[in-house]
């Protein structure tokens, strides 16, 4: 086309208003040939930004397995340092006191006073570094031994100190049903308590032996409860570190509350209670777990009593033994009473042994 021609077709175009619609197609030609490079350069942008976002989540899974590893480190560490702390914990009240692994034996008691008294108070006089203490009514025209504590208390008192321990009414119809509330002594008479390491809950128809020949200071150090019955706890000796945890021992047992109100006996302070101390055995971690000392019978239980025959059982210069001449902790005779019916000495004598058959007690 000639220079003539092309001037003459410009001046059509611009006569005829095409070149504003030449020059806007132009414009988005070169637009859409532009928006490629612009998108390739956002797509560049984003996987720059997750190439960064890989690098600094890859740092942080590295600081967090550095982290689980000093938390793993520190976990053996603690349970390394657990154990140490626990038994520091629970010797602490032991040790701080001027006269260690002092030992309070709890009895309570309502009604006359049975004619085996003197064969009690024979035997605990034996044992002068153990102290006994007495709630209850009993009526004794003689002095008891120096380390055998009566502390008057009526029925209706007792089950109040009971009440208190969990703030509801609790009251008292039969008398066996106070046999639950043994494990509750710890709290109950606290204040009587304080000055003593360990205490015990036990009962009245026991003649004792030589108690620490079979609860050392190597035992009770390293235990916080003992009892004398094998893989159970006793009704007539359970001995607790006395301290704010093992004296709230009973709270292991669900219902506890209601529990304690019903008027009549469950046998709380020992089947529920060994099977509710089963239980934490079971599920407690080393370092936190209660432990306890109840390997063989300390005891001649009920079975051996039913069997026993007219074949006596001893308390000899201060020890017990059974009918085989086996030494023992003491004599719990619950069976045997049920058809004794005497016994042959006074509170003023002091023989050097005695027997114990179905039919009482005999010097």
């Amino acid at each position: 086309m000639s220079k003539f021609s092309l001037r003459v077709l410009q001046a059509i175009i611009r006569r005829s208003g095409l070149s504003t619609v030449i020059d806007d197609h132009i414009r988005r030609r070169f637009k859409q040939a532009e928006r490629p490079r612009d998108e390739q350069n956002i797509g560049e942008r984003q996987r720059r930004h997750i190439d960064r976002l890989k690098a600094l989540i890859a740092v942080q899974r590295e600081q967090i397995k550095s982290l689980e590893h000093r938390v793993k480190a520190n976990a053996l560490q603690l349970r390394e340092i657990s154990p140490l702390v626990n038994n520091a914990v629970r010797t602490l009240e032991t040790v701080r006191r001027n006269d260690p692994h002092r030992m309070a034996i709890v009895v309570t008691y309502f009604g006359a006073a049975p004619f085996w008294l003197p064969a009690f108070f024979l035997s605990c006089r034996r044992n002068p570094d153990v102290t006994w203490i007495i709630y209850g009514d009993l009526q004794i025209d003689v002095e008891p031994p120096a380390n055998v504590l009566l502390k008057r208390m009526t029925v209706p008192e007792l089950a109040k100190r009971a009440s208190e321990v969990f703030g509801i009414d609790i009251q008292v119809v039969d008398l066996r049903q106070i046999c639950d509330f043994k494990p509750l002594y710890g709290v109950m008479f606290a204040e009587d308590l304080k000055a003593f390491d360990f205490w015990a809950y036990s009962d009245l128809d026991v003649v004792w032996g030589d108690i620490r020949e079979f609860v050392t200071g190597s035992v009770l150090a390293k235990n916080d409860i003992v009892s004398s019955r094998a893989k159970k706890l006793s009704g007539h000796f359970t001995l607790i570190r006395n301290t704010a945890r093992t004296n709230q021992l009973f709270r292991l047992i669900p219902d506890v509350e209601e529990k304690m109100a019903v008027q009549r006996y469950l046998y709380l302070d020992e089947h529920e209670i060994t099977q509710r101390l089963k239980e934490h055995l079971n599920d407690s971690p080393p370092h936190d777990v209660i432990r306890i000392h109840w390997p063989a019978e300390l005891t001649v239980n009920a079975a051996y009593q039913r069997k026993l025959g007219d074949s006596p059982l001893w308390w000899r210069d201060g020890k017990t033994f059974n009918a085989e001449g086996e030494e023992v902790m003491y004599l719990h005779f619950h069976k045997l009473k049920r058809t004794m019916e005497t016994i042959n000495f006074g509170h003023d004598d002091q023989p050097d042994s005695f027997e114990i058959n179905r039919l009482g007690i005999w010097r």
